[in-house]
């Protein structure tokens, strides 16, 4: 009984999400994005599959387009805001740009699917994150 139950869960988890991707992402509106997949790498070394919480980033955050801001709460209930440098649309996709805790940020989401990746640059260290978001 209980795996029909999450079997139900599933599917409508996943109709919601193409329902969500369908209609696509606008920057005149806000997004909710989950990170999903982390990697963190050294120069000479192999990356190191994570999760969001293991390297302090939040695993949801709310992006305002139009404020230029990203906020999200880490595992330990701290609150972030990510200011975002820049942003621009082109061939489909939202790229930003910003500086935190002295660290570079690019993101790039694709405005048909929601998916996101995301790049940190660190003082000999960077990280590799991959996710999805949906309009809120």
């Amino acid at each position: 009984m209980r795996r029909k139950h999450i079997a139900l869960f599933a599917a409508a988890l996943t109709t919601l999400s193409s329902v969500a991707s369908a209609a696509g992402i606008d920057p005149a509106k806000s997004a909710l994005c989950a990170n999903t997949d982390t990697f963190e790498c050294a120069p000479g070394e192999n990356c190191i599959a994570d999760t969001p919480e293991g390297i302090n980033l939040p695993r949801f955050f709310r992006i305002d387009f139009a404020a230029k801001k990203a906020y999200g709460e880490r595992e330990d209930g701290e609150k972030t805001t990510a200011v975002i440098t820049n942003q621009k649309v082109e061939d489909g996709r939202i790229v930003m740009q910003g500086v935190q805790s002295g660290n570079g940020w690019t993101a790039t989401i694709d405005q048909a699917t929601g998916k996101m990746s995301l790049a940190i640059s660190a003082d000999g260290v960077g990280f590799v994150i991959f996710g999805a978001c949906t309009q809120m």
